[in-house]
């Protein structure tokens, strides 16, 4: 573990704004900048990198969570009990949906944001979805401005190409390989799809998993904001949650902050950008008075500016486990759950940077059709070779392996709002899955897809399906199944939806108000058929393009 305390002591170090001199005051000198950034993740550090780059411009960073530098945040393969802790999260209880299931949805609060939610699975993906959001009537979207920030945000593994550029941004592939993950992708090269170490396409694919890691680390908010991406001219604030924003009749003019130590306000000259996340977006939004007069009326909000959108369109997906027991190849069960070998695992990583604790749950990454006539994927196939306990990833006491699919781009739709107006007042969360027949006919699709790759050989006489068992045959019951046992993959987006009838315009300015955008993942109007740290990262920084050219131009 000295190699990992080494390793934070090289990380960066935040530069923080005065915090209030006593607890319960307002400080406001000295608190003035000229772009507030809400939100430390894969957005607003992207953003903030992207506005540092003008050294005349003092950007400040608030972000209602620490530090990212603690082994637990910083190793892969800990995202699930990092997950699971209040140090790093903030979870939001759902409405019940059908089954009368009640979740948790899990939002980062931390400097990296939702990545600690999730796997670090970089996932772009690709010109289809794109395609489909300009046949909806939203333009200026279009997959050649997303690949021109692609390009300028990643260094991936596999070496500068026409589609790869030269980054900040490290991707890496999962490592070390191994018997049952090689057996997994034999079986899928035998249905024809290609293999390759780089996911991008139209067709279907599979590949060792690229990962958002350096040297065996989680990094985003150390790209764009750590080591030499420091600028003295872009702040970071920890510890500070936004509780509305500040508006001098429909200008935005600051945030209004709570810390440990009392209420801080601080002053934005320029402009305000959230970019808290598909959960917590909308919500500081109709807190500050934006949003349905009538909702915010029912909570207690004084009204600002109309935006009935705010906190509609939730887009997430649905998924679920197949878990595996392997007969006859060699298991790795043993590493993360016997403690000898987890120590040993966790010393080979802080030496060589390698190993289990660099890569998180997912292993292999393919994206598919449901159905071969599809012409494009339309789901995802994610495989490791640890058997778990439940939908959280925990790893089980047996030795196995674990197939997750998801369909891809679901049109069911839910909704987030405040039912208060304070920060601590629980949100009205509506998921909305698997509400429409297309979500419904893909999601049995796609189940019988995988079964249909395990079935087939070689993998087929390597492993055994221990859930959901033989019994779980008809729709019904696979429908039953991904309801009750499923999972969300943390992929959120849409609740500050771009588009006609949204919440911003095609320069991400909220509609009613003046001096406000959003950027990050709740501007998408739909999933992509990737995840969704890779196109948050792109909003920031297409956001950062944007706000670049505004000044050019005077406005």
């Amino acid at each position: 573990m000295q190699g990992l305390s080494r390793l934070a002591g090289k990380a960066m170090k935040v530069r923080r704004l005065p915090i209030p001199s006593a607890y319960g005051a307002v400080v406001s000198s000295g608190n003035v900048v000229d772009y507030i950034i809400v939100g430390g993740g894969a957005a607003g550090s992207a953003l903030a990198h992207q506005l540092g780059v003008n050294p005349q411009n003092r950007v400040l960073v608030i972000e209602a969570g620490g530090s990212d530098l603690a082994p637990r945040h910083l190793l892969p393969a800990n995202f699930v009990q990092a997950s699971g802790g209040s140090q790093f999260m903030k979870q939001s209880a759902s409405q019940p949906f059908a089954t009368g299931r009640v979740e948790q949805w899990r939002t980062g609060r931390v400097l990296d944001g939702s990545t600690t939610a999730n796997g670090t699975v970089w996932n772009r993906g690709g010109e289809v979805d794109h395609e489909t959001w300009e046949a909806a009537g939203i333009t200026g979207w279009n997959w050649s401005r997303f690949q021109r920030a692609f390009t300028a945000i990643e260094r991936h593994a596999v070496g500068a190409t026409a589609l790869r550029g030269g980054g900040r941004q490290a991707v890496e592939v999962a490592s070390p390989r191994d018997a049952a993950s090689d057996l997994w992708i034999d079986a899928l090269v035998r249905q024809g799809i290609d293999r390759g170490e780089d996911l991008n396409g139209r067709h279907e694919r599979v590949a060792y998993a690229p990962l958002s890691v350096l040297n065996g680390t989680r990094t985003t908010a150390r790209a764009f904001l750590g080591g030499h991406a420091r600028r003295p001219n872009v702040r970071v604030r920890l510890h500070c949650k936004a509780r509305r924003i500040l508006f001098d009749g429909t200008t935005a003019t600051g945030v209004e902050a709570k810390t440990a130590r009392g209420t801080v306000r601080f002053t934005a000259r320029r402009e305000v950008i959230l970019c808290a996340g598909t959960i917590e977006s909308p919500l500081l939004l109709e807190r500050s008075g934006v949003g349905d007069p009538e909702l915010l009326t029912a909570a207690g909000v004084h009204l600002v500016a109309t935006n009935p959108a705010v906190g509609g369109n939730l887009r997430q997906r649905r998924g679920a486990i197949v878990a595996l027991r392997l007969n006859s190849v060699p298991r790795r069960n043993q590493e993360p759950t016997t403690s000898a070998a987890r120590l040993r695992s966790r010393v080979r990583h802080a030496l060589r940077r390698s190993g289990a604790p660099a890569h998180d749950g997912a292993t292999v990454l393919a994206v598919l059709s449901s159905d071969r006539r599809v012409p494009s994927p339309d789901m995802e196939l994610l495989f490791t070779p640890v058997s778990v306990s439940d939908h959280d990833g925990a790893p089980a006491g047996t030795d196995g392996a674990t197939a997750a699919f998801y369909p891809q781009s679901p049109t069911s739709v839910g909704s987030i709002h405040i039912t208060g107006p304070a920060l601590n007042d629980p949100p009205r969360l509506v998921p909305g899955y698997l509400s429409t027949d297309h979500d419904k006919n893909l999601t049995v699709a796609a189940f019988a897809r995988v079964r249909e790759i395990l079935a087939s050989e070689p993998f087929a006489s390597a492993a055994t399906e221990t859930l959901p068992g033989p019994e779980v045959v008809d729709a019904a019951d696979v429908l039953q199944y991904v309801l009750d046992h499923g999972f969300t993959g943390n992929h959120e987006v849409g609740t500050c939806t771009l588009g006609p009838g949204g919440v911003v315009d095609d320069e991400l300015r909220v509609h009613g108000t003046h001096r406000l955008r959003v950027a990050d993942a709740s501007v998408l109007p739909m999933l992509t058929t990737g995840s969704t740290a890779a196109p948050s990262t792109a909003v920031g920084w297409i956001a950062g393009d944007i706000l670049r050219n505004a000044n050019t131009q005077g406005r």
